[in-house]
């Protein structure tokens, strides 16, 4: 009972990000750019590549898009 709650919570927590056009921060490493990081989020079913100027880290949780 407890895993099928958990299951659900989850669900609607990835659907609430997803339909809000909000990523989850996957992977980052330095770029080929001097002072830039390449952030990779996880968003809906795919994940997009964004770059940090001047960062040291990424944002853990982006808005993606408009």
């Amino acid at each position: 009972m407890k895993l099928i709650v958990v299951v659900i919570v989850l669900g609607l927590f990835w659907l609430g990000l997803w339909a809000a056009n909000t990523g989850i921060l996957i992977s980052s490493a330095d770029s080929k750019i001097p002072k830039t990081r390449e952030c990779s989020y996880f968003i809906g079913v795919s994940v997009l590549k964004r770059l940090a100027p001047l960062a040291d880290r990424c944002p853990l949780i982006r808005k993606i898009g408009t």
